[in-house]
């Protein structure tokens, strides 16, 4: 557990995109033995959760209408060090044991693989090991509340997974990849996103093609992160259309930690119990859609009347025949890195300064619309 009190100490940062999502409603509190729910799953009309350490290598089955745990499913041959968060694919389960509470100097990160059909025959079962590395991670010393390399958020996509690190030192985000296969492998990071922010739940949504992150500021702060993959370039996770909302308005101070799609516009959203100034905020269950969201409500004439040009282009973009006010634009490079950031000046941005390269323009309304359109410098 990260205790927020710890938190409170640093000043809230100012968001640029960000909306409200009024449509959280909270279901109950979660009982006592998931008090540290860290992960949450849903499948065959159940949710599943985990706690993130302490406890043993179970996972909880829970009633999605009356809270109440059905199951405890135990996996005898692994071990809970730090379990993060939970994903699946049509025949497995994966558990992320990677969490590096803040120090970055584990060497024994690991995702453990269940068959879903074990899971739900039986409740007590085995799994199989992923163990990874990052790519990128020379030092291993441990540096408290200064790290990179820990990681809360998990989920499987296409073939891979893909694990979202919760970076103490710099509050980014940075997406890496790895097989789903069993193995010792090296995970290569594909994208790095300024999520201002700690990043603790993910969660795949295949019918609208997009992930849903779940994270809390310095202060404390629960946001959400939509992330619309459909225009993403060699895993460039960040390189899609991305919105950002803050939930405080609604939750208040909340240590949020686990999120997973239900099914269409549907989602949970998981509380961990937290003390804060001498309050403490039990662990809760909440659930939301996602209508709120806004990244491509807009008409689709307007749409069919955008024009970003000259594209290739060498000096400058313009954007033409949008009606809606423009409030910000954004270029990101093919890793997902905002490379120029700049208030709307006349529909158009300067991209002189740039190297050679497929970039995409974000283009941010004045209604919290976000449109995306990927052009060339030459």
């Amino acid at each position: 557990m990260r205790h927020l009190s710890l938190l409170f100490l640093l000043i809230m940062s100012c968001f640029p995109l960000h909306a409200q999502i009024e449509n959280i409603t909270e279901k109950y509190d979660l009982p006592n033995a998931v008090s540290e729910t860290s992960g949450l799953l849903f499948l065959n009309g159940k949710l599943i959760t985990h706690n993130d350490s302490g406890d043993a290598a179970n996972l909880y089955e829970l009633d999605t209408i009356t809270g109440n745990i059905i199951r405890t499913i135990n996996i005898s041959n692994a071990t809970n060090v730090d379990w993060e968060d939970i994903t699946q694919d049509d025949t497995y389960i994966y558990i992320g044991d990677f969490g590096n509470n803040s120090n970055g100097n584990r060497q024994d990160l690991k995702i453990y693989r269940i068959l879903k059909s074990d899971f739900t025959n039986s409740t007590s079962i085995t799994s199989e090991t992923i163990a990874f590395s990052y790519e990128d991670q020379t030092d291993f010393a441990s540096q408290p509340n200064n790290s990179n390399f820990d990681a809360e958020a998990i989920s499987v996509y296409k073939d891979k997974l893909v694990i979202f690190t919760k970076n103490w030192k710099d509050n980014t985000v940075n997406a890496y990849t790895i097989p789903k296969i069993i193995g010792n492998h090296s995970a290569k990071k594909v994208s790095s996103y300024t999520s201002n922010g700690l990043i603790t739940g993910s969660t795949y949504n295949k019918d609208d093609d997009s992930f849903l992150l779940c994270g809390y500021t310095t202060n404390g702060a629960p946001f959400l992160i939509y992330i619309k993959v459909n225009a993403i370039t060699n895993d460039a996770i960040f390189s899609g259309v991305i919105e950002r909302t803050d939930i405080n308005p609604t939750l208040g101070p909340s240590q949020i930690e686990g999120i997973t799609a239900i099914s269409g516009e549907k989602y949970f959203l998981s509380r961990e119990k937290v003390e804060i100034g001498g309050t403490v905020l039990t662990q809760k269950l909440y659930r939301f859609d996602n209508g709120s969201f806004s990244p491509l409500h807009i008409d689709d004439v307007e749409l069919t009347r955008l024009q970003v040009f000259p594209n290739p282009s060498q000096e400058i973009l313009f954007i033409k025949g949008l009606n809606l006010d423009i409030k910000q634009l954004f270029v990101i490079d093919i890793n997902g890195k905002t490379v120029i950031n700049q208030k709307n000046s006349n529909n158009q941005i300067l991209i002189k300064e740039l190297t050679i390269g497929t970039y995409f323009l974000k283009i941010a309304l004045k209604n919290n619309t976000i449109i995306t359109k990927k052009f060339i410098k030459n």
